[in-house]
């Protein structure tokens, strides 16, 4: 067969394109650790995940709907292992059964695997940082429509309370993807995550104010462990020491202070430093607490102001991947869909067209045209080119006659 010389053309469809990204031996490797397929006659572990990557991608929202739709594209999956086309049976059982922390570790071996192709100084917090030294946390609630997992807030006064899922997610500023993720329910107290998070040593920590915890604070200064935080509205403390920040025209503040609180009924005090930050462009004033004494005020604020990249995040996973409703009512089911649409394979493919495109675009071109045999990679670099050699190639014209006949 003549090998075509459509610089857009692939061997192979989208979303074939997409699962190659997943090396076989990490697959194989997490499948044995885990024992995933020990207990499975019909729904291996890969055509579970296949399965359950379609189906998140292309939003279905049911059993029914993404058995039946899948076999559009079944031809295509057969290279990539797939065994069988799934049946709504077998695959509600794989949800509830099949544990989520073979997902899980999928993801972490992902990550692991590509952490260099994803590391990168694409944010600019100033040159007394290495963004690769910098971890940013946080959490996002996702509704459930069944009580699940315990949902947060006061019961209501007529019916039940919904259930909801939230996701601690630790990320490294040089990377922009998550290298930790703990998922608990929505009651879940974020002081909860401060005892599971893994921070090394000579790393900053950077997150919002609900995650306060002073002793927290004081065992990371003692163990060259680094935070920045915005400062609690009710906060108790005294000022030891105050500096000269006449010459940062953004700093109306920047002090030492020693902040007061209470463990197993004892006073004591944490030192810190705080930092008041004047918005240039909306005129608020907004206060940091840190234990970076040797660093520039306005760079502590910086800091915590590209603490947003976590927000993105959130946003791009519930904005493009199925998470709104659950092909399973169990908490196994949740877990298992959650991790499938932390997916890494789109943000490693947005780092190689250099962003070329939105993640959205991305995500939407890649979701309607899974079928497709371009290059999903050389059409999101150029695809003004690629329209502009569609239609400089001389038609068909029977195709033509036969369209405007009749």
């Amino acid at each position: 067969m003549k090998q075509s010389k459509d610089n857009f053309s692939s061997g192979h469809t989208i979303i074939a394109q997409l699962l190659s990204l997943i090396p076989r031996e990490i697959f194989k490797e997490v499948t044995e650790q885990e024992g995933a397929d020990r207990y499975y006659k019909k729904l291996k572990s890969i055509d579970h995940f296949i399965t359950m990557f379609y189906a998140v991608l292309t939003r279905n929202s049911s059993l029914r709907e993404v058995c039946t739709n899948i076999s559009f594209i079944a031809k295509s999956l057969i290279p990539f292992g797939i065994k069988q086309l799934p049946a709504r049976s077998p695959l509600s059982d794989a949800n509830r059964k099949r544990s989520h922390t073979f997902f899980q570790e999928l993801y972490l071996r992902l990550y692991i695997h590509y952490r260099t192709n994803l590391t990168g100084n694409w944010l600019d917090i100033g040159g007394e940082v290495d963004p690769a030294k910098v971890e940013v946390f946080d959490s996002t609630t996702i509704s459930l429509f069944k009580t699940v997992l315990k949902g947060a807030g006061r019961n209501p006064l007529e019916g039940k309370k919904k259930g909801g899922a939230k996701v601690f997610t630790q990320m490294n500023l040089a990377e922009g993807v998550p290298n930790f993720i703990c998922i608990r329910s929505a009651a879940t107290n974020e002081n909860v995550f401060l005892k599971v998070m893994q921070l090394e040593q000579y790393s900053i920590a950077v997150f919002d104010k609900g995650y306060n915890r002073y002793s927290c604070f004081e065992k990371w200064s003692s163990s060259n462990r680094y935070f920045v935080t915005r400062k609690k509205d009710n906060a108790r403390y005294e000022v030891v020491r105050e500096f000269d920040c006449s010459h940062a025209p953004d700093i109306d503040k920047d002090q030492i202070i020693l902040l007061t609180y209470r463990e197993n009924r004892v006073s004591r005090t944490a030192e810190a430093r705080l930092v008041g930050y004047l918005d240039p462009q909306s005129g608020e004033k907004l206060e940091f607490i840190s234990n970076l004494m040797g660093h520039e005020a306005l760079t502590i604020a910086q800091l915590y102001k590209n603490r947003w990249v976590i927000e993105v995040l959130f946003k791009q996973v519930k904005q493009n991947f199925e998470l709104k409703y659950f092909l399973s009512d169990s908490e196994n089911g949740i877990k298992t869909q959650i991790w499938v649409a932390l997916n890494l394979l789109f943000t490693l493919l947005h780092r190689r067209i250099k962003e070329a495109e939105d993640f959205s675009t991305l995500v939407m071109v890649a979701a309607k045209n899974l079928c497709s045999y371009v290059s999903l990679e050389r059409f999101l670099l150029n695809s003004k080119a690629y329209g502009e050699r569609i239609f400089k190639t001389e038609p068909n014209k029977m195709q033509t006659e036969i369209l405007f006949s009749g």
